[in-house]
């Protein structure tokens, strides 16, 4: 069953922006009352300024942990930007992560056609483990990927997840960490089983609004993390043909297998799939 991608993305990111909300209202409300309320007054504004495009290259940098690529970077990518500049694919501003984790993604496109790049990808291209058009390819799927969602309002509605992005981490950490008390994964397994448990019990003792919402809490567990899924298959998907069109489909596909990405059979048929060019009208000469 197919769904709208406004529905998926409202289903992922509605729970994020109400904890989030939840959140910076009880720390304000924790804070002096002068001071809690200039920091709310204050985070609201730079939503605001965000929303109307301002604060973008700050905003950039704090959101994904980057800074401005340097003049060293920028000559090294510069055959990069200008074989996508000749494909017709504009990139405005070029920022590089200041931390690489094995989970960084390689390219992200955000913002005002702003990519942000590994370090390990601007090193890879300059020592030629990576090819220029390897390189593109990647930014070319970073910028496919943003205009398949096209999100609206986009470092606003990230700056005002970072309470929730937090919290996640938090929880991550604390998980990792009792990780290997026994039953840990088989609770969160059964996780479903205890939310129907507290729905019924709630309602036989004339408490069904706190069964409500342990279950929705429960539910929500599930419904979110199959959004996120879906929508990174559409994502990827379109992200694929994006490149393709591009004429750069084989040349991902490579630098994805060479580097053990994993890929589903159906993914490398996809990029591997030659586009057909448009036939240029042919001249014929006419003798008199």
């Amino acid at each position: 069953m197919r769904f709208p991608m406004t529905v998926l993305r409202a289903v992922t990111l509605a729970p994020a922006l109400l904890v989030s909300f939840v959140l910076t209202v009880v720390v304000c409300a924790l804070l002096p009352p002068g001071l809690g309320l200039v920091a709310f007054m204050a985070a609201g504004g730079v939503l605001v300024a965000l929303a109307l495009g301002q604060l973008q290259e700050p905003a950039v940098a704090a959101l994904t942990r980057s800074r401005p690529a340097t003049e060293a970077e920028l000559r090294v990518m510069a055959p990069v930007l200008a074989e996508l500049g000749c494909r017709g694919v504009d990139v405005g501003a070029l920022f590089v992560r200041r931390i690489q984790r094995p989970s960084t993604p390689v390219a992200v496109a955000i913002g005002r056609r702003t990519v942000v790049v590994s370090p390990g990808l601007v090193e890879a291209t300059y020592r030629g483990g990576v090819t220029g058009a390897e390189a593109a390819a990647a930014l070319a799927h970073a910028v496919g990927r943003r205009q398949a969602i096209r999100p609206r309002l986009e470092l606003a509605v990230l700056a005002a997840m970072t309470p929730w992005r937090m919290l996640v981490a938090t929880f991550r950490g604390v998980g990792r960490a009792f990780a290997w008390l026994p039953f840990t994964r088989l609770a969160w397994t059964l996780r479903g089983v205890v939310g129907v448990i507290c729905v019924v019990q709630s309602v036989v003792e004339d408490r069904a609004w706190a069964g409500l919402l342990g279950g929705t809490v429960i539910a929500l567990t599930y419904l979110v993390p199959a959004a996120g899924r879906r929508i990174e298959l559409y994502t990827e998907a379109e992200a694929d043909q994006f490149v393709l069109s591009l004429g750069l489909g084989p040349v991902l596909a490579g630098l994805l297998r060479r580097y053990g990405h994993p890929m589903t059979l159906e993914r490398m048929q996809r990029l591997e799939t030659a586009v057909e060019q448009p036939q240029r009208p042919r001249l014929h000469l006419v003798h008199g």
